[in-house]
């Protein structure tokens, strides 16, 4: 059982034959009475005052722990939302790569299916070309072989020919239908004007 204040300044002693003086020993207990009193005090200030420090440090103890565990979690979110943005944007490069590649086959392809239709076109045309020159002076050949064969059958008179040369007119430049041989495997800038002509008229 603690001391107090109180029971010191009560307590008695027992007299006894040359023993203390009696108010010197009360006035002492009253003096240490005091000063247990003021010990007293100050220990129960400082003992709650210790306890609001501690009950502050346990809140500051239980903030920083929050706050690392906050700043290990921002931590770790930052370095998922990194790995999650390299790689979307991982796959945005790879889709815009693999889109870039589909348009350039693409546009290969197309190029070299214009050509081949180009190349086609341009030989249709020239046999075209060819066989109706062929065709035409085939037309003439036949035309200038039935007006000998009426002029020298049924006396019909001078014939074209001769009415030409009366006039001094090239009997070629009228029926200039005869043309050169034509090499396949060349298309001069003229061939290439007729080409373009043919197809618009088609258009």
């Amino acid at each position: 059982m603690k001391i107090t204040a109180m029971d010191i300044t009560n307590k008695e002693f027992k007299k006894v034959l040359r023993g203390y003086s009696p108010d010197e020993v009360e006035e002492f207990l009253d003096r240490i009475a005091e000063d247990y009193e003021a010990i007293y005090k100050e220990n129960s200030s400082l003992k709650e005052r210790f306890a609001v420090l501690n009950e502050k440090l346990d809140h500051y103890v239980k903030m920083e722990t929050t706050i690392q565990n906050t700043l290990l979690l921002a931590q770790n979110a930052a370095e998922q939302s990194k790995i999650n943005t390299q790689k979307e944007a991982d796959l945005i490069i790879k889709n815009a790569n693999e889109s870039a590649q589909k348009i350039l086959d693409k546009a290969h392809n197309d190029v070299i299916k214009i050509n081949d239709d180009y190349e086609r076109l341009k030989q249709e045309f020239i046999k075209f070309r060819a066989k109706f020159k062929n065709f035409m002076n085939t037309q003439v050949e036949m035309f200038n072989t039935l007006e000998k064969d009426l002029i020298k059958n049924y006396n019909i008179g001078s014939t074209v020919e001769d009415s030409l040369k009366e006039k001094e007119i090239d009997n070629e430049d009228v029926f200039d239908f005869k043309v050169k041989n034509i090499n396949e495997e060349e298309l001069y800038e003229e061939d290439l004007s007729e080409i373009k002509s043919f197809f618009v008229k088609g258009d």
